[in-house]
């Protein structure tokens, strides 16, 4: 049974061309006559082909339709036909960054974006372009430049669009309010991760919803934290930090929910480490000791040879269970610093320490800046607490993580002025000051913010 021809729509050149022909009773060889093959007119009624000026003239006076009508519906294929092209070779390129960037290869992803102007894209097509670049901005910490790109992508975001987007819309609103944080712009940062909440539906992946809750988390201890170094300065508490606290734990909380029920032990992990730290800022030491412990209990083990390579249902690699590791030792280390038995910190933060340099720059950081304190409270005058502040800020010679960086300047500044080498310590302080875009007649921020850290 031969197949159907597809319809041609009559609103197209073609369609305008066949029927036609077909009222005028006349076959497509008869159409063609002896200047044309029957094929090629065959072709120009399926819209296969764009027709040639003259073939148009010819075709308007053999089947006596206007011209002009022709040449309007010729331009409007072009104009579609490049216009599929434009998406076919988009999606294409999507695709392909997409795939650099599970490969952690943003430095070729952004090099992808110089073949081609997002602007210059239909609308439905710019957002999600300005979106991925701004994830690969993202990816290598550039949050200025990733945060510029999201904004500019909601900005020009199409009122209504297709289901199979929301996921990609969620995540754009969730990527802005994670470098909204970053940039530690803390006001809008709480504004858009519940923007990043309210667009989310029954049908919305529960990693996204869990992924909202961290970062709320994470904004509220950071205001929480700053406002305990504002009262530090002028003694006592207060209940507003009391309340951010609160809000912290409880959003922590939700998202280590959310993480379990899907089975990512992993993140779930890290959770339990950040929730330790609002515990202990909170004066509840026990509870948060007793959870870090637990912690290292079950992935302390993944890290020996021949152990399982997680305690829980998936597979991680070895770089993100030693980031769980470090994170829980280094913190349960700064507890029992705080507690005064500085053998067990001693032993906790060499462990942090080994783990971290299986693990990311960040976690190797804090790590040797949790050394550098411990050793300050043993020996002040030793010069091996110069040398693990210096460590510190050379992990993160590279990074863009602007907190953590000027935490590593301050420590070792405020040591070098402690030890009586002023020139060098405020050298020190004012790279601090730079990184957080303090002028040199401002006093830079308390280093003791490990809250906003998560992996």
């Amino acid at each position: 049974m031969p197949r159907p021809s597809k319809r041609v729509a009559p609103d197209t050149l073609g369609g305008r061309l066949r029927t036609a022909r077909q009222n005028m009773k006349l076959s497509l060889a008869e159409v063609a006559g002896t200047r044309y093959s029957t094929s090629l007119i065959s072709q120009i009624e399926r819209n296969r082909v764009d027709p040639s000026t003259e073939s148009l003239k010819y075709l308007a006076e053999f089947l006596k339709l206007p011209l002009d009508e022709l040449v309007k519906l010729a331009r409007q294929h072009r104009q579609s036909e490049t216009e599929a092209n434009l998406y076919k070779t988009y999606e294409e390129k999507y695709s392909e960054i997409n795939r650099l960037l599970t490969r952690n290869r943003s430095d070729l992803a952004l090099e992808k974006f110089e073949e081609f102007d997002p602007a210059k894209l239909p609308t439905d097509l710019h957002w999600r372009a300005l979106a991925l670049r701004g994830q690969s901005y993202f990816e290598q910490r550039k949050f200025a430049n990733a945060q510029r790109d999201f904004q500019a992508a909601l900005t020009v975001l199409p009122a209504s669009f297709p289901e199979e987007y929301q996921p990609e819309i969620v995540q754009l609103r969730l990527h802005l309010a994670a470098a909204t944080r970053e940039l530690f712009q803390f006001e809008p940062a709480l504004s858009y991760y519940q923007d990043a909440l309210n667009v989310m539906n029954s049908s919305t992946q529960l990693r996204y919803v869990a992924e909202a809750h961290w970062g709320l988390a994470l904004v509220y201890a950071r205001q929480a934290q700053n406002r305990l170094n504002q009262n530090g300065k002028e003694g006592g508490s207060s209940a507003t930090q009391q309340e951010l606290l609160q809000c912290a734990w409880n959003h922590a909380e939700d998202a280590r929910r959310l993480y379990n029920a899907i089975s990512d032990s992993l993140n779930a992990a890290l959770l339990q480490c950040q929730i330790a730290l609002i515990e202990q800022t909170q004066g509840q030491h026990t509870r948060a000791r007793e959870r870090l412990l637990e912690v290292l209990h079950l992935w302390k083990p993944s890290l020996e040879e021949g152990a399982p390579s997680t305690p829980g249902p998936r597979s991680y690699l070895r770089a993100e269970r030693a980031n769980v590791v470090s994170a829980a030792a280094c913190y349960l280390a700064g507890l029992e610093q705080q507690a005064g038995r500085i053998e067990n910190a001693m032993e906790n933060v060499q462990l942090a320490i080994r783990a971290g340099k299986e693990s990311y720059k960040v976690r190797r950081a804090e790590a040797f800046i949790k050394l550098g304190e411990i050793l300050e409270t043993l020996e002040p005058a030793s010069p091996q607490i110069e040398d693990a502040f210096r460590q510190a800020i050379d992990a993160l010679k590279d990074t863009h993580r602007m907190g953590i960086r000027i935490q590593a300047h301050y420590h070792l500044g405020s040591h070098l002025l402690s030890t009586g080498r002023n020139k060098e310590g405020l050298q020190e302080i004012e790279k601090a000051q730079a990184l957080a875009g303090f002028s040199r007649n401002v006093e830079a921020p308390r280093p003791d913010d490990e809250l906003s850290s998560n992996g």
